[in-house]
């Protein structure tokens, strides 16, 4: 499956960054280059070795409501940013108010869409939009390109996006909040990865990054870039990128489980491995992979730690992904597994595939759970972001970007779109509520937040 990739602020450029590392790694071009990164300030691509320096992108650069400047932090501001205080000092962007993104991505469209025709949308099956749902950067311009994107774009466009932990601020929250609310419907899937539940409580959250962006990585090239590695491999059951489109195709929020089961590869004697050379027929007993290994691989992948921890019983559709040498992945693996999935998800929308990998030494399972709604860490957050006391005026509202103002903390339920029966409801311009979604919010773009130079650094990864 062909994906392009498209980083937005701090958090979602790391992300980005390690993708495109990712794919060289294990060998699966599934971007053929196809990538861009958006920042605010130039500053945010200075540790990122594997973006293209074409593809990284600075917007808002000449707004006047962009801090272009280096900002030092105090020691308290520093710490609560997660970092040695006389190290900071880093122009800042939008100060992690989401309605300035929002605001100066609507402005500079033009300069976004010039970086988005380096895309060669007619040569990937989908796009993804990466970034930090806490951060402004990341929430108010994801906002806005992720509307662009579904108006230019005729494939399906995902969300990946990383939440705050509980340590960060309400601010990061309630934007988060806000993101979530805003992403959701836009997107035709959205992947969020919940930092709290990949927090070690041993370490600090920014010490982690590094490893929880190594654990994303994984899990995203395992399921979208299935079969790049080598695409002119055979498999009666080989997964097809319609597959991963139809399992998403529901909406809502995704979640993926991942789990590794190591080969035993010196097992032969030496009179096998010559006959095998010799194109002799070797008579072998049934391999221990195919029924009862993959089994419980597939158990194993259903507990393990989710990229958003959810109940699984909760999901609409299913699809599992067994990589691995052909010879140890056989038809009735692959029915245990599905058996296995149906019971534990009582559901049977259940898809299943294998990606055929001759030269490994070990068997993966990839399992998707697509349109999630039981999800307990989305309802803490929205929780959170409700009490917050953030000053706001819901009577100012700006046309010029969607990025939805909502800190409702009623029942998330992504997959049940709102329908307007247009017999019996009003015209919109006649309704006077429209104005407690706005757009915008113009005294939280012009109020200066004390905290504010710390949670620009504060960034997910």
């Amino acid at each position: 499956m062909k994906l392009t990739l498209l980083g937005v602020g701090t958090a979602g450029t790391r992300i980005l960054d390690r993708l495109i590392r990712a794919e060289a790694e294990t060998g699966r071009n599934f971007t053929n280059g196809n990538v861009v990164a958006f920042n605010t300030t130039p500053a945010a691509f200075g540790e990122e070795t594997n973006i293209p320096a074409d593809r990284e992108i600075v917007i808002g650069d000449t707004h006047p409501a962009v801090n272009q400047q280096a900002v030092s932090l105090s020691g308290e501001s520093a710490e609560a940013a997660g970092a040695d205080p006389e190290a900071i000092a880093q122009p800042t962007g939008v100060d992690g108010d989401p309605d300035t993104g929002a605001a100066v991505a609507a402005d500079e469209l033009p300069e976004i869409r010039r970086a988005l025709d380096k895309i060669d949308d007619t040569e990937v099956d989908a796009a993804m939009l990466i970034a930090g749902l806490g951060g402004g950067t990341g929430a108010g311009v994801g906002s806005v390109l992720l509307e662009e994107l579904q108006e230019i774009y005729e494939i399906p466009v995902y969300v990946l996006g990383a939440l705050p932990a509980h340590s960060e601020s309400d601010r990061r929250c309630q934007t988060a909040a806000r993101a979530v609310r805003t992403m959701v419907p836009m997107a035709d899937s959205m992947f969020p990865v919940d930092n709290e539940a990949w927090h070690r409580n041993a370490e600090p959250l920014d010490q982690q990054f590094e490893e929880i962006n190594d654990a994303i990585a994984t899990r995203i090239v395992s399921l979208f870039a299935v079969g790049e590695a080598d695409p002119t491999s055979v498999s009666e059951m080989r997964i097809d990128p319609a597959d991963v489109r139809r399992t998403l195709a529901v909406g809502g929020l995704s979640s993926i489980g991942y789990e590794t089961y190591e080969l035993e590869t010196d097992s032969e004697s030496l009179l096998t491995k010559l006959k095998r050379l010799l194109g002799l027929e070797v008579e072998t007993e049934q391999s221990i992979s195919d029924a009862v290994v993959i089994k419980q691989l597939v158990r194993e992948a259903l507990n393990s730690k989710l990229t958003l921890p959810c109940s699984i019983t909760s999901t609409d559709r299913v699809l599992v992904i067994l990589s691995g040498p052909p010879k140890e992945i056989s038809r009735k693996g692959f029915e245990t597994g599905r058996y296995l999935l149906e019971e534990e998800t009582e559901t049977v929308e259940v898809l299943a595939g294998d990606e055929p990998a001759r030269s490994a030494d070990q068997i993966t399972a990839t399992v998707l759970f697509s349109n999630v709604t039981d999800v307990p860490g989305i309802e803490e957050i929205q929780a959170r972001a409700a009490s917050c006391e953030i000053e706001t005026n819901p009577q100012e509202t700006t046309e010029s970007h969607s990025f939805e103002f909502s800190t409702d903390a009623e029942e998330f339920e992504p997959a049940q779109p709102e329908t307007v029966d247009t017999e019996t409801e009003p015209e919109a311009t006649d309704t006077p509520q429209a104005e407690s979604t706005s757009t915008g919010n113009e005294s939280d773009s012009q109020q200066p937040d004390p905290d504010a130079g710390a949670e620009s650094q504060n960034q997910e990864h």
